[in-house]
């Protein structure tokens, strides 16, 4: 053996299968209850069970290098293995078994307000034994990282034996191995999932059918092809409100008109700018230049259109209604708005800009009132057309240019909503902001204990749909080092009293929320499919309109309309 083996032999890691770090044992523990207390999403036995497992880990692995870098400090200290493994054995115990029965409290407190079937005591022990046997199977994973890190200084020093960077070599081989893995499944998932949705994209549902309506595109009068609008085309074009359907709400001899629905599909033209223009020729050709509400609408990033959305619209205001909209990707909204960033931006952008032109060409007293819409990820296409250096400068720009605005679920980094929120009247809270004392823009919920405002809701208006237990305008990046302001006192009536702000544990908990945003039932989380008919009523009532109207039109609407699932 060289001598240079020997001085740079290092030392051993611990043992795959070894006794466990007393101090990375204790953090886990530690943990146990944060990652148990509820959040805005009411989770499941398995969602629960993902999050303690990785939370136990990742305690686990902090409290080790803690009492690792202690015993360096202050080796007189001893070792792990003077620990007090008995009285933890005794905690783990008593805290383990008692978090887990909390847990199940928590859960279906919520689930009893929200009106989902409650957990049982099964579900608790689920959660837990196998939040315990993830949590060993990751640590385990650690110490294999860790010794196959050890390993590869070994390889290095031996490679490099008369260099400092000897150390560094095998590590760094490791590293650059590790990003190019990365980045080769990087580029196969977005290779995936543009194969995958755009296959479905080009599928049609059972029941979406060609329609005969010269007022729909798709229709043989149409200049957009059928089988170009795409699958959520399709299905927005062939499901359009009817006169029948009308007639259901308002009566036999009422006065109705068959609304105008503009799709243009991601095939049916060759750029982002042609799609606008055809949109626009389309609306004209269709008639939707002479309807009494033009509605430039941004869908989320399947190219979905929220059927309750449209059809509370359309029924409002009798049907002399045209709504356009262009499709900017295939992808979820989840994964489009990494795999596409900034197409839902550039394609609202083209497509307003293309109405507004052709808009602002008729006369003053032919036009349509123009407004817009936009859900999640749809909401960062409609704000962009319109944010300033502030909140005040954004709402002036949107009275100037539009007849109101309808936003459904904004998300959190979007810059109008922030400017809102930021520069909110003292004393309304974050779930339910009052911005210049409602003057302009104002946020609806189903709270019964949201603040008032004493003055007008002069027009244009804004509107902002916003549930308190909805997680997409709530959690940022900003949680991962301080509490969101969500959790401020007073809450909103569907968050948890229990939820709190905790390393580790919260950041699991948001990404939690944001993936099972749909989870719940409607008036909840991201789900609105019962507030359309109030948010449009808010916007752009129609003379002598009432609530008891709204009241009658939601239970139309909610009762006619598809399950909302889809981003």
């Amino acid at each position: 053996m060289k001598t240079s083996d020997v001085a740079y032999a290092p030392r051993p890691g611990p043992r795959l299968l070894g006794r466990p770090a007393f101090a990375g044992c204790l953090a886990a523990l530690l943990m146990w209850w944060p990652a148990l207390t509820p959040s805005l999403i009411p989770r499941t036995w398995a969602t629960q069970a993902l999050i303690g497992g990785v939370a136990l880990a990742l305690a686990y692995g902090f409290g080790t290098l803690a009492g690792y870098l202690f015993r360096r400090l202050l080796p007189s200290t001893g070792s792990a293995k003077s620990g007090p493994w008995p009285v933890f054995g005794i905690a783990c115990a008593l805290i383990v078994p008692s978090g887990a029965g909390f847990w199940m409290r928590w859960q279906n407190g919520q689930r009893d307000l929200m009106g989902m079937e409650v957990l049982s005591v099964f579900d608790a022990v689920l959660t837990t034994t196998m939040s315990l046997l993830l949590a060993t199977l990751l640590v385990l994973a650690g110490r294999a990282i860790g010794r196959a890190l050890t390993a590869s200084t070994h390889v290095g020093r031996r490679m490099l034996p008369d260099t400092s960077l000897g150390p560094l070599a095998g590590p760094a081989v490791l590293g650059l191995g590790a990003l190019l893995l990365g980045y080769g499944a990087w580029l196969g998932f977005t290779a995936y999932a543009h194969m995958s949705h755009g296959a479905l994209n080009a599928t049609t549902d059972e029941g979406a059918t060609q329609p005969y309506s010269p007022a729909l595109s798709g229709s043989s009068s149409s200049l957009i092809p059928w089988n170009t609008l795409g699958r959520w085309g399709r299905n927005f074009v062939s499901s359009a409100t009817t006169l029948e359907d009308l007639r259901m709400f308002y009566g036999p001899g009422a006065e109705l008109a068959q609304p105008v629905r503009v799709y243009v599909g991601l095939t049916s033209a060759g750029s982002v700018k042609q799609r606008a223009e055809l949109a626009v020729r389309e609306l004209d050709r269709a008639g939707g230049f002479d309807r009494e509400v033009l509605a430039v609408w941004v869908p989320t990033g399947t190219g979905w259109m929220i059927p309750e959305a449209a059809e509370a619209l359309e029924t409002l205001h009798r049907g002399d209604t045209a709504i356009v909209a262009v499709q900017y990707s295939s992808l979820p909204s989840l994964i489009s708005v990494f795999v596409d960033p900034g197409a839902e931006i550039e394609t609202a952008s083209a497509l307003f800009a293309a109405v507004h032109r052709h808009w602002s060409n008729l006369p003053a007293d032919r036009r349509p009132r123009l407004v817009l819409f936009g859900k999640s990820l749809g909401t960062a296409g409609v704000e962009a057309l319109f944010a300033g250096p502030d909140a005040s400068t954004s709402i002036g720009r949107i009275v100037a240019r539009t007849d109101g605005i309808l936003l459904v679920g904004a998300k959190h980094s979007n810059p109008i909503h922030a400017q809102v929120t930021r520069g909110r009247d003292p004393g309304s809270p974050v779930w339910q902001p009052l911005f210049e004392n409602g003057r302009s823009v104002r946020f609806l919920s189903r709270d019964a204990d949201r603040p008032a405002s004493d003055s007008s809701w002069r027009m244009p208006r804004i509107a902002y749909l916003q549930h308190p237990s909805d997680p997409v305008p709530f959690w940022g990046i900003e949680a991962l080092w301080r509490p969101p302001e969500w959790m401020d006192r007073p809450r909103g009536f569907d968050v948890p009293d229990a939820a709190g702000w905790y390393p580790i544990a919260t950041a699991l908990h948001a990404v939690n929320d944001l993936l099972f945003q749909l989870s719940t039932p409607p008036g909840f989380g991201h789900v609105y499919s019962t507030d359309y008919a109030r948010g449009w009523a808010s916007v752009l009532p129609p003379p002598g309109w009432n609530p008891a109207d709204t009241e009658r039109l939601e239970r139309f609407v909610h009762a006619e309309g598809a399950a909302e699932t889809e981003l």
